[in-house]
């Protein structure tokens, strides 16, 4: 990905012979000439928000600097704990005449008439309520009988938000042969479903009522033993607004995972030695019932250099207990749970100094570890979660080691490949370092895959601030760097060519913890100096 951050325009303003420099356009046929030119560019600041953002930013009364990060390890929907599969339930009826027997019904005749206790099929849980937020009631019927048939089905442990629990239909006249079909669907949102059966001591079990009858304003109909009626019920894409009961026993094994971390985003290389880390591991649990956590690995995962660090604490090494959320009634209190972690108890600063990138975790959740304790009073809403995330507090001090910063940069040059504008140049950067680090400026050119084409020197450094004796800046320092490029480079950037441009920093000294303050900059501005064609290099 190519991007340009505000924190490297030095680079990417000033490595960069803009065509703002030069804003004439060559006339068909005029004259070719060259000149050197030398002009300043840009000036710039560079301040720790572009190491690390403001808004992870606690800056104390003194000017020091906390970093204050929050990360989502994992989260658990309410699909892992309750899912309902579509499901179906069939009402069939055929007349039980013997061979060629036939009968005539009279018109209103009640050729269905059932009711029935209807079992979802839910081996993990025992559901004594349902309130849906998602879903649907199809009812399907299909008539083989000469005659209209009306129907309706009537749940009558459930209630629909309009008071209602019904659901009618009608089918028109078949034949054997020839059957008719006809098809409804109720919207189920907001829809609760008592699943206690009518004795109400049972779960999983919905009370039905089916009823079919030939049309009142019909003539009836002859039948023989070849005719029926069936009406099946199907409920589709139940998604719980709300469940209660025992949702059992059990474990589930999430698995690994792995989630991106951006704390770093900016840093490519180099090592960091941070003085102090805490970290603070926050579960939520969201769910009326008890769960039990194990964390099987926690890993700092660096994808740039390939190394990863497993953090070592006797938080990997026993279950976290979770207590159930409390149901009030339209809505939930989530139970929490914290675990602290710092230098003293644990590797966290190594495994933050990996610099990590990704996050990567496996963990096993065991549910009701202990039971049906609340006596199928479990319960879960539809935003119910079980989450953890990791909040890091590091105050700056640090040690920094050849830490990288890089960039891609398409150079936008006057002219174009085939009218080149530009020729060999130098580029000058003065710059006024409040910082307690020493900088050096490394410029490549690569393709637009990345790959290496041209190195580009660069002579001279950018020194540190000059420290006092409480190891703070107490004076800025001046510093000058120079970078030229040759034709041929010149060559490859009209082209597919793009500068990769890496600032390495390290701190002034290296045998102690350097605390930064919010008040250091570092000021940057550039001059060029180039051959510039007018109307092209022919």
């Amino acid at each position: 990905m190519e991007y340009a951050r505000p924190s490297y325009r030095v680079a990417l303003l000033g490595l960069l012979f803009l065509s703002t420099l030069f804003g004439c356009k060559k006339e068909a046929d005029g004259p070719s000439w060259d000149v050197d030119l030398l002009a300043p560019l840009v000036s710039t600041r560079f301040t720790i928000a572009d190491i690390v953002p403001d808004s992870v930013q606690s800056i104390g009364t003194d000017g020091s600097i906390t970093l204050v990060y929050t990360e989502e390890l994992f989260a658990v929907d309410l699909d892992t704990v309750l899912e309902i599969p579509d499901t179906n339930f069939r009402y069939p009826y055929a007349f039980p005449l013997v061979g060629n027997d036939a009968f005539t019904l009279p018109a209103g005749f009640p050729v269905i008439s059932q009711n029935n206790l209807l079992r979802f099929n839910l081996p993990d849980l025992e559901l004594s309520r349902l309130v849906v937020k998602e879903g649907s009631l199809e009812l399907r019927m299909r008539n083989k009988i000469a005659s209209r048939v009306l129907g309706r089905f009537t749940l009558p442990s459930a209630v629909f938000p309009d008071g209602n629990n019904e659901l009618a239909t009608s089918v028109e006249a078949g034949s054997p042969t020839n059957p008719s079909f006809s098809n409804a669907v109720r919207d189920l949102a907001g829809a609760s479903f008592d699943l206690r059966g009518p004795t109400f001591n049972d779960v999983n079990t919905l009370t039905t009522s089916v009823a079919a009858q030939l049309d009142p304003d019909g003539s009836g109909a002859s039948v023989t033993n070849q005719d029926s009626v069936i009406v099946e019920a199907s409920y589709r894409d139940l998604i719980p607004y709300y469940a209660k009961g025992y949702f059992g026993s059990r474990t589930i094994a999430f698995g690994s995972g792995t989630n991106r971390f951006g704390l770093f985003d900016n840093f490519v290389g180099g090592i960091l030695d941070l003085d102090r880390v805490t970290l603070r591991v926050n579960v939520e649990n969201g769910v009326g019932m008890d769960v039990r956590i194990r964390l099987n690995e926690l890993q700092a995962v660096n994808t740039r250099t390939g190394v990863n660090v497993d953090l070592q604490h006797s938080i990997l090494n026993g279950p976290i207990n979770l207590s159930r959320a409390i149901d009030l009634g339209n809505g939930f209190q989530a139970s929490q749970y914290s675990n602290e972690l710092d230098n003293d108890d644990s590797n966290v600063d190594a495994f933050l100094e990996n610099l990590p990138d990704e996050l990567r975790y496996d963990l096993d959740l065991e549910l009701n570890p202990l039971g049906d304790i609340s006596n199928g009073n479990d319960f879960v809403y539809h935003d119910s979660r079980l989450k953890a995330d990791l909040e890091l507090e590091v105050p700056l001090n640090v040690i920094a080691t050849d830490l990288v910063l890089e960039n891609i940069v398409k150079p936008d040059l006057p002219g174009n490949e085939e009218d080149q504008a530009l020729g060999a140049g130098t580029l000058k950067l003065f710059a006024t370092n409040g910082f307690p680090f020493d900088a050096r400026v490394e410029l490549d050119i690569v393709d637009r895959e990345r790959n290496f084409l041209s190195h580009v020197p660069t002579t001279g450094v950018i020194t540190s601030g000059i420290l006092g004796a409480n190891a703070l800046v107490q004076a800025a320092t001046r510093s000058e760097v120079a970078a030229d490029l040759t034709e041929e480079q010149i060559d490859l950037l009209y082209g597919e060519g793009r500068f990769r441009i890496r600032i390495i920093f390290n701190t002034a000294d290296q045998t102690q913890h350097l605390r930064l303050l919010d008040r250091y900059t570092l000021d940057m501005q550039f001059t060029v100096g180039a051959r510039y064609f007018v109307n092209g290099n022919e």
